[in-house]
This record gives C-alpha cells, structure tokens and sequence, in this order.
C-alpha cells in the first residue's frame, strides 16, 4: 500500500516561505505533489509540531487554517471539509492494489471538483446507436445494423485495451469514447485487434475470430459517417478527422469476382426442376432476379400489383434501400418473369397485394427483415445445389444474380450510365466495382491481338 506525507519545498521561493508538497511512496519509488499552499517556514514548523490532530487551545489563526487545509476539520461549520493528507490517503485507499502514480495524480487534481457533463453528443458509441436506431426506424434496416455493429466492435476494443494497457484510456472506472480519443494511431491499432480478435464468435466457447479486410473496410467507412454528421452538426471540429492523407485510411478490401460466365448463365435459364418444390422456387425467384435488373431479394419481395404498369409491360419500383432518397427504376417483364410471376404469385391480385405472398402489411420491419433473410437463405442453398449439379465451380448466390446481370450489360457493350440507372447505384464508382472481368476467352482474345 502506497504511503504519503507532507514537507516544505523552499526552492524557489522567497527567504522565508516555502510550498507544502505531498510526498507519495509506493513500491520503493517516490513522487511529489505540490499543494501550492505557500507558507512561512516558521509556521509551517508549528504545524509539524501539531501533528494530524491540533490542540484545542491554539488561538493563532493562520496555524489553524492552514492545518485545516492539510489535514482537515472535524468541525463541519468550516469549509475545509478535509485536507489533503485526507484526500491523498483516500486516493490511495480507493486505488488499492490498483495504485499507480498517473491515476493518483489525476484523482488529485479532480479531487472535490463538480463532475462537468460533457455535451452526451460527443460520447461516439451513442452516436452510432442513435444513427443505428434511427435507420432502423426508417426501414433501413441492413444500414442500420451495420453503425450498431461499429458501436459493439468499438467497445469490445475499449474493453480489450482497458486490460492489456490500463494506462492508454483514463480514468478506466466509467471512461466514455469521445470523438477526440479517436485518432489514426488508435484506428490503426483497433484495425490490427479486428484482423485477430475482431468477429465476436456465436460459438459456447465464446472465442472471438479474424474479421477480415472488407470487414474492417465497411466498418470504418460507416465510421467516417458519423464523424462528417459530427463534422457538419459542429458537434466536432474537422481538425479531429482522423482519415485521409496521413492519416487512417481504410481498406479497401478484396473485390471479388461474382459474375457469371455467359455460358454459366445459358446452363441455369435451361435448368429442369421439379415442379413445386423449393428447388424450383429458388432457381425462378434467381432469375426473376437476374432478368429484372438485378433487383435485390429485398425489392422482389416487396413488389405489388400496383407496381405493374403500362398495361402489364413494366415493373415500376422504388428501391427499399434508398427510401430516404428515392430512387425509382423501370423493368421490362419478359415471358420468362411472368410465367414465374404467375407459378407463385399471390392468389389476390389487387393493387394493395404483394405480388409474390411471402409478406404482408401485418408484419413488422423485424419480421419482414427475417422473411427475406430466409428467403435468400432458402434460394442460395438450392441454388448452390443447382451449381453442383451442372459443375458451376462459382456460387450461385443471389448476389451473383445482381453481378451477373450487370457484367452482361456491359458485355452486351451497354453505357455505363445506363447499367448504373438500370441498378439503381447514386455513383458511377459503384456501379464499376459491380462489373465483373469479362471471361477468360475474352481477354485472351484481346491479348492475342496485340
């Protein structure tokens, strides 16, 4: 246990004075603490004198009041309420085993202070759970979970650094993330913890697992959101923004290529199933997926009757994913989508009726959100059974449909602007990272002819 005591430095002062500083020993090693209580030396040999506890009798003042401010009154009519020989050893009493000479500074200098309430809006985890909850409301339900995601990752890294270097975040008791603690030498080390301890395992064992380079990318880019609404509410000043030039930057990830080859796409459009089965459902909602723009499973879904227009000839929609910013797109229904709208299209055909009956206006955003995720769940399974079956060596996923239909427009020599309105992407730059490479044969081709 730490000890301390007081002496009178009489350095640099004046003849006569000197400063009371507290002297703190622990573990052999000693450091001292001005009070910049300054005080003749002879009045401060009559304190020592006195000890801990003043006599009664003492009618000088100045002996008084200065005791008072070292060691405290018990007299609770005096504002020196305690001293600080009182406050030191309480420090010490509360750090116990845990001492060490930075918190008891800091404990000291706070010592007796009001606690300042920080404006809430700069505690960064609840900036992410407020952005979070606030997409979800809007039926953004993926985007939502992802700043969610962000909060969680962060505060398993607090925690971790809380353990293994407890001096880094202060005080460790109720510390707080702020924008401000967020720097690129704390990114930095938070992006070599995800890349070893970053994904949270679901396993008994509890054992957290690698979080991979697209992890950390999309992480720290929903990161960068919160800080430019920071940025732009003048929660924060933009000198605190820790990405860019110099500073942390965010990976990129590994863009791997998920679009099928034309003969690919050729063997699945003349694929037999059974009739009725899920089999059959997955491979036609793939490639009513796959004929229709590469609408997502999320759009499929959440198609009505009152969607189709122009006399039965086009789908009308807006994307689920960019409610908040509408983004409307047209489909042409060829023969393959409506034979595949009429096999498992919903019975009621009024324009309030979903067109195929997985949902309904009864359901919640939570219990839709989980329809869709099974839905994909279900067509991904069969369809990679599909793949097997015909020796695909790609998978089949329905985000392959997407990239598929995309990479054929721009093999079909299509403009970019047009497979980037077809898509329903805000930036050109998005919809080039959907375009896949063209096939081997292809390129070879090229190459040949040089």
């Amino acid at each position: 246990m730490a000890t301390v005591n007081h002496f009178l430095d009489t350095r640099k002062t004046d003849n006569g004075f000197g400063i009371i500083k507290l002297r703190v020993t622990h573990n052999r090693e000693q450091k001292d603490y001005s009070t910049k209580l300054k005080i003749p030396t002879t009045l401060y040999d009559k304190i020592k004198k006195q000890g801990s506890e003043i006599d009664g009798r003492v009618k000088d003042l100045d002996l008084i009041n200065y005791h008072n401010l070292l060691y405290g009154t018990k007299n609770n009519n005096t504002i020196y309420s305690d001293g600080f020989i009182v406050r030191a050893k309480s420090i010490i009493k509360k750090l116990g085993n845990n001492f060490n000479f930075d918190t008891f500074k800091h404990e000291l200098d706070n010592y007796g202070k009001d606690i300042i309430l920080v404006d809430e809006r700069t505690d960064i985890l609840k900036a992410l759970i407020r952005k979070s909850d606030n997409l979800k409301s809007r039926g953004q339900i993926t985007h939502g979970t992802n700043f969610g995601l962000v909060a969680k990752s962060f505060s398993r890294f607090v925690e971790y650094l809380q353990n293994v270097d407890p001096f880094r975040l202060k005080p460790k008791k109720n510390f707080i993330l702020r924008f401000e603690h967020i720097d690129s030498d704390f990114l930095n080390d938070w992006s070599l913890w995800m890349k070893k301890y970053g994904k949270s395992s679901q396993k008994k064992d509890g054992l957290a697992t690698p979080a991979s380079e697209t992890t950390i990318g999309i992480y720290s880019r929903t990161l960068k959101i919160i800080f430019n609404d920071a940025i732009a509410s003048k929660i924060i000043d933009k000198e605190i923004y820790p990405f860019g030039k110099n500073e942390f930057i965010p990976p990129a990830g590994k863009n791997i290529k998920k679009a099928l080859s034309k003969s690919d796409i050729d063997s699945i459009k003349i694929y037999q199933s059974e009739n009725g089965t899920l089999e059959q459902r997955s491979l036609d909602l793939w490639l009513f997926s796959y004929f229709g723009n590469g609408m997502n499973f999320t759009d499929i879904l959440h198609l009505k009757w009152s969607n189709i227009s122009d006399n039965k000839k086009v789908i009308v929609f807006q994307r689920q994913k960019t409610k908040g910013n509408p983004t409307i797109i047209s489909i042409k229904i060829n023969e393959r989508m409506w034979d595949i709208i009429n096999r498992w299209g919903n019975e009621r055909k009024d324009i309030d009726s979903y067109i195929f009956p997985m949902l309904n206006d009864k359901l919640s955003i939570i219990e839709r959100k989980a329809i869709v995720h099974q839905t994909v769940k279900l067509t991904n399974k069969y369809m990679n059974k599909i793949g097997e079956k015909m020796g695909i060596k790609s998978d089949l996923n329905t985000y392959h449909a997407r990239h598929s239909f995309a990479t054929q427009m721009m093999r079909n020599n299509a403009p970019l602007q047009m497979i980037k309105e077809k898509l329903g992407h805000k930036r050109l730059s998005t919809t080039e990272s959907y375009l896949g490479s063209f096939e081997e044969e292809a390129e070879n081709e090229y190459i040949d002819k040089l």
